[in-house]
């Protein structure tokens, strides 16, 4: 299948491993051109080498985009690399804020890694694609979002990032910009949660199998990035203000 993105300018944030890797190998095998921007250079460029073409056909960028300024940051990325036609907004997590009652501090850290940093990039380079009139914008929420499970303050910042997908999808459709996301469940990712659930307790998985995933299982990372790939391409045409669960059924 032709996804017709073959040389467009792709912005990935977080695709140093993880779900955020598995975006960035799939867009680069449809030929997009990526701008890898994440806080550890060194991991950004071990994976440019190994996605075809290289550094003569992706840019790595490095920066904590928590306390970076984000117009500024926006701006060198226009110079060095060209205002991309496609963003994937793959930073987000919880920031180990558990409490209900956190202080509102944490709440604004824990929305701004979610859903802030995501907002402001869209704000540098949404002109650019409504001009061209083209433009895809994929955000990684999650079940949190309308599942509420989870730490409060991570389940609310992604029902407020799709929100976002849906009411701001709506404002820029008639100029062929799309702003989607997709909603993943419990995957299984090196080092968390749910995958050293499955070495330590592998029965309480199990029960939290049978009352959350009709699946039965955890998500794999080939299975969510074909899918944010779709919504990068120009068949997505049609999925504005969308938020595809990819959860087994989760509930």
């Amino acid at each position: 299948m032709n996804l017709g993105i073959e040389g467009r300018v792709s912005l990935v944030t977080g695709p140093g491993r993880g779900i955020g890797r598995g975006i960035a190998v799939e867009l680069a095998k449809e030929g997009a051109r990526l701008i890898l921007l994440g806080r550890t250079l060194a991991t950004l460029e071990s994976l440019c080498e190994q996605l075809p073409g290289g550094h003569t056909r992706h840019w790595c960028v490095g920066a904590d985009l928590m306390t970076a300024d984000i117009e500024e940051l926006a701006g060198q990325i226009r110079t060095q690399c060209g205002a991309p036609a496609i963003i994937v907004h793959n930073l987000g997590g919880s920031l180990g804020v558990s409490a209900p009652l956190a202080p509102a501090d944490d709440w604004n850290r824990v929305w701004r890694f979610n859903l802030g940093i995501a907002a402001e990039f869209n704000r540098q380079f949404i002109p650019a694609m409504t001009s061209r009139k083209w433009g895809r914008i994929v955000h990684i929420s999650s079940t949190s979002g309308s599942t509420s499970h989870g730490y409060p303050a991570y389940a609310v910042a992604k029902a407020a990032l799709n929100a976002y997908v849906k009411s701001v999808g709506r404002a820029v459709a008639p100029d062929n910009v799309v702003i989607s996301a997709v909603a993943p469940g419990a995957i299984e990712l090196e080092g968390r949660h749910f995958a050293q659930l499955k070495q330590t307790d592998p029965a309480a998985l199990a029960e939290y199998f049978r009352h959350h995933v009709a699946a039965g299982r955890l998500g794999q990372v080939d299975e969510i990035a074909p899918a944010v790939a779709f919504l990068c391409s120009e068949l997505a045409s049609f999925a504005a203000g969308t938020v595809m669960g990819l959860d087994g059924g989760a509930s």
